[in-house]
Formats: structure tokens, sequence, C-alpha cells
């Protein structure tokens, strides 16, 4: 969110005090990952043995309009949010929608239970709200369940800096070159990516694929690996440092995101805006960047048939001039952190006219990523139904 917010700083004049409860935790840190520098965008990183006293503070002594990370998912966000509910003060929410990242039966138990307990935990901050950017895209519903008044929810995601990289023989590569970044974890679907790839390749689809990151699976999903004859074809590279990321972004000419259940997904962010292609699950939030952009393709999350045949048909596009790498370059400017900024100050410059009880005027924010203006190069490739 750095860089949403410094641009809301820097181009739109707004005075933001951008205030973290916790440092980068290390799990982060060990992807690779890095506090965004924040430009005229003051910043501050609270410590664990004052950060109730700063907090407190930070919010009686600016008058303006707060926005807080959540609501309820741990304890710093807890106090915050009640203090911003109970102290009358104007404020904001940006969270993620309920998800279920569990597996076996404590993904049944959650299922159950998370529909009763979590609404519970929320609605009394969630009344109050001014609005909520929901981290996890149109999620319209899921947030109406927590508390939030309908009008007042407006899409969002998470929307980092990431280079334009060139790609010399993106339209002449003889082989699907396959990218997966991210946590080695059940939900994660990289299982359900290795049977794809299997069948694949039992369709003579040439395919050479990286995985990358560390987690609890890591050892089960080698095995399967070498189990469905891939040893030659994938390679787990562990964690990879910025460097060889983008190295891996540049050989790479799609990036897969095989989740069963994701609130977001910043990777798929991160490929578009370095102008490649995205095979994503429709468990992923951000697979409504790919449904609005036709920049890659969607498939059934937890199917490997599914995912097979959308690998094909990337593998295809990739090849027969459909204009692809065009779609994603027109794409672009619409999910940079500017344009989200520009957003977020749109629904505040909204909610503001609201409260000054010209609402009949204030014209409702659409992100701008959701409905942009189809290109020539999208328009082409939906009137040859591809």
């Amino acid at each position: 969110m750095i860089p949403v917010f410094r641009s809301l700083t820097e181009d739109y004049g707004r005075d933001v005090l951008f205030v973290s409860l916790y440092d980068l935790p290390p799990r982060r840190k060990k992807l690779g990952w890095s506090i965004p520098e924040n430009g005229e965008m003051r910043l501050e990183i609270l410590d664990d043995e004052n950060w109730k006293v700063k907090a407190k503070k930070y919010l009686n002594d600016r008058p303006g309009i707060h926005i807080v990370n959540g609501i309820y998912h741990n304890e710093r966000i807890r106090h915050v949010a009640h203090l911003l509910s109970q102290g009358g003060h104007r404020f904001g929410v940006i969270m993620e929608a309920p998800a279920n990242l569990e597996v076996g039966a404590k993904r049944v138990l959650k299922s159950l239970l998370a529909p009763i307990i979590t609404p519970m935990r929320t609605r009394s901050v969630a009344r109050k709200a001014e609005f909520v950017l929901s981290a996890s895209g149109d999620r319209q519903q899921a947030f109406e369940s927590l508390g939030f008044a309908p009008d007042r929810i407006f899409p969002f995601g998470y929307f980092p800096n990431f280079p334009s990289l060139e790609r010399k023989d993106e339209n002449t590569a003889p082989a699907l070159r396959i990218l997966c970044v991210g946590y080695l974890e059940p939900f994660k679907g990289q299982d359900c990516l290795l049977k794809a790839l299997a069948l694949l390749r039992a369709r003579s689809v040439p395919v050479e694929c990286v995985i990358t990151g560390f987690g609890s699976a890591g050892e089960a999903l080698k095995t399967l690996s070498i189990k469905l004859g891939l040893a030659n074809h994938v390679q787990f590279v562990g964690v990879v440092d910025n460097e060889r990321l983008l190295e891996l972004f540049r050989w790479s000419n799609v990036l897969v995101a095989p989740g069963l259940e994701e609130p977001w997904g910043i990777r798929i962010n991160e490929a578009l805006l370095s102008g490649l292609p995205v095979v994503v699950s429709d468990g992923v939030g951000a697979k409504e960047l790919i449904e609005t952009s036709s920049a890659g393709q969607v498939f059934r999350a937890g199917s490997e048939a599914s995912l097979a045949d959308s690998l094909d048909i990337l593998f295809r596009r990739l090849h027969n001039g459909s204009g692809l790498a065009d779609i994603i370059r027109e794409f672009r400017p619409s999910i940079t952190p500017e344009a989200a900024a520009s957003y977020i100050e749109k629904i505040i410059e909204h909610w503001e006219d609201v409260s000054r009880g010209q609402s009949a005027m204030a014209k409702r924010p659409m992100p701008p990523w959701h409905h942009p203006a189809k290109s020539r190069s999208a328009a082409r490739l939906e009137s040859r139904g591809l």
C-alpha cells in the first residue's frame, strides 16, 4: 500500500501519515520483500513497546479521515479499529474479504463456523465506517455480511510498483515457460499445476516450469513432480532475491497462480505490470484483472483438466497473432499505484460530498481496472471468440 498512498501525497497533495503497526515480518523478508520507498509521504513503523500510546496519539492529533487495514484479524488492528469506532473519529477500512485457507477437516469446520462468528466480530465497527475498500476485489455480498452498508463498499486490491520488462521472443518461444511464485502450501495449488503439466505433456505441448518459494508442501510437491515424470521439466528453485526474480519474469512467457482460494494475489499485478500474461484460478481475488483485461485465462480452482486447457489456449494465443502483448500493455496504466491512488482520492471526495449532504450529486467512483475502455486489441480478440 505504500506506493499507493505515496502517490496520494505527491500527486494529490493529501497530508498522509502512513503508520505501520508492525515491521515487515520475517517470512516476507525471506521471500525477498522489502519496504518500498515512501518519498514525500511520512512513514512510521511502530515498535512493540509503545505502539498503543503512539497509535492513540496519532488518532487524536490528526483530525482528518483515518483508514485502518482491517477490523479484527490481530490484536493491534482490533485495538485501533475500536479506538476509531468508539472515539467518534471519521474512518474507512481497507481489508480482505474472509477467506478459508485451511485444508481437510479444518477447512470444513471453518466453513461452518466463520460465517457465524466473523460478523459478530466486525459488525459494530463496520456499521460506523464511512467506506470499505475490498482488498479482495468485487466482493459486495461478503462485505455486506460483515455489517458494511451496501453503498459504502468499493472493490479494491493490492497495487504495487513493478517494472515493465522486455521479452525478445514473447511470440516465438518454442515452449510454454511457466513461472509460479509464492509459498509452497496446500492452498496455493501447486499440486494442481504439476498434474496439469503432466496432461499437457501427454498432449505433446512443450512445457518448462520454475516454481519458487518455500513452505510445508515443498517435499511433497517435489515427490509428485518425479512421480508424474516431470523431473526434467520442473525446477524448484526455493527463495530467490529480487534480481533473480526479475530474471525469471523475463525468462517466462506466462505466470500461473493456481491457488485454491486467495483474497487477492499480488504476483498477478506484478506479472501484468511486467508485460506477462497470467493463468489464474477462479478462487483468487485478482482473477478479475484477467477477466476485465483478457490478459490471460481463468480456470476452475482445483481442476488440473481446466488448468491444462487454459494453458493450452494461452500457448496458442501466444503464437497466433492475437495481440496479447498489446492487450497487457494497454491495460497496465489501470493497475498502477497511481491509478489506485486516483481511485481512493475519488472515494474520499465522494464521501466528503455525502457528509455535506450532497449525496444526490455524489457520483459513485468506479475502479479504473474494472471497466476500462476496451482496447482495440481486446475488442479484436473478443470478435474472434478468443
